[in-house]
């Protein structure tokens, strides 16, 4: 559990990238690749209303991707290259992380994923999903096994973790990380009351 990581780029429900990482579906170095990716889409120039083609808003995404050292496989920079996407970074391999922009490419990701963070252009927004799930029935059941506190114990925390603004995805990652340090890891949400999550580590 917790290896295989999908960053998927969307906008306006269509997905323009996504990208695999093979050993880096636990939640800290997710936030991170994501933070590089955010970052990187930032500093590129984009008018992000309809008028702008989708060949561009996938270029760029393309981009931000690889702001993180994923790089385009032989059969995926194939298409990129007939589309004259440019400035195309080189492919290490799954451990770095692999760009799919074909509808099959992107398909094999999402079989292959155990973890999504999904990444909203025209919302805005980061649906960040990496992290272990129980039931507050599951959890009270494991929990003594594992020495956490009882359900009803947990502490709530306030953020939406579907709907992480860009804005505030800096402070979020702060958020997660000091809750760490602090032995924090485990957490109810507001949205999801009945739900335990967990820091995949």
């Amino acid at each position: 559990m917790g290896q295989r990581l999908n960053i998927e780029i969307i906008n306006n429900g269509q997905v323009l990238a996504n990208a695999y990482y093979h050993w880096s579906a636990y939640t800290l170095s997710s936030l991170e690749l994501v933070a590089k990716v955010l970052s990187a889409y930032n500093k590129i120039s984009l008018d992000t209303s309809e008028a702008v083609g989708l060949a561009e808003f996938q270029e760029k995404a393309i981009w931000a991707l690889q702001a993180t050292g994923a790089g385009l496989p032989d059969d995926e920079r194939e298409v990129a290259v007939s589309k004259y996407y440019t400035n195309l970074a080189d492919c290490h391999g799954r451990d770095d992380g692999l760009i799919a922009i074909t509808h099959k490419g992107i398909q094999q990701t999402r079989f292959w994923e155990e973890e999504r963070a999904t990444i909203y252009l025209d919302e805005e927004r980061v649906d960040f999903d990496v992290w272990f799930k129980q039931s507050r029935w599951e959890y009270d059941e494991d929990c003594e096994d594992y020495g956490n506190p009882k359900f009803e114990a947990l502490p709530v925390v306030e953020w939406n973790l579907g709907d992480i603004k860009f804005k505030d995805f800096a402070l979020f990652k702060s958020f997660i990380n000091e809750m760490y340090e602090e032995g924090k890891t485990v957490f109810k949400t507001e949205q999801y009351p009945l739900y335990a999550y967990g820091l995949i580590e």
